[in-house]
């Protein structure tokens, strides 16, 4: 279980990409529900838009995975948060 401090909290609100490796590392991390649901939730929102950018015709970053998979597996989380 990943224990972050204050500042790492706050910074995956703003960028979760630079605190965790993958959506299913935010449900490891030691956060409370509402953490957990706001961090997912940004990143979803940024997800969203990289497959908008895609569609748009941008190349995708070198992420293991696309912008699609990566947005299924944000709402896998959140569904794991919901039940």
């Amino acid at each position: 279980m990943k224990i972050l401090s204050a500042a790492e909290i706050e910074q995956a609100k703003l960028d979760p990409a630079t605190v965790f490796d993958s959506p299913e590392g935010v449900l490891r991390a030691s956060l409370s529900p509402d953490d957990k649901k706001s961090i997912l939730g940004r990143w979803e929102e940024d997800a969203e838009a990289l497959i908008l950018a895609t569609d748009e015709g941008m190349e995708p970053s070198e992420n293991r995975r696309t912008p699609g998979e990566l947005w299924a597996a944000i709402q896998a989380a959140l569904e794991t948060l919901e039940d």
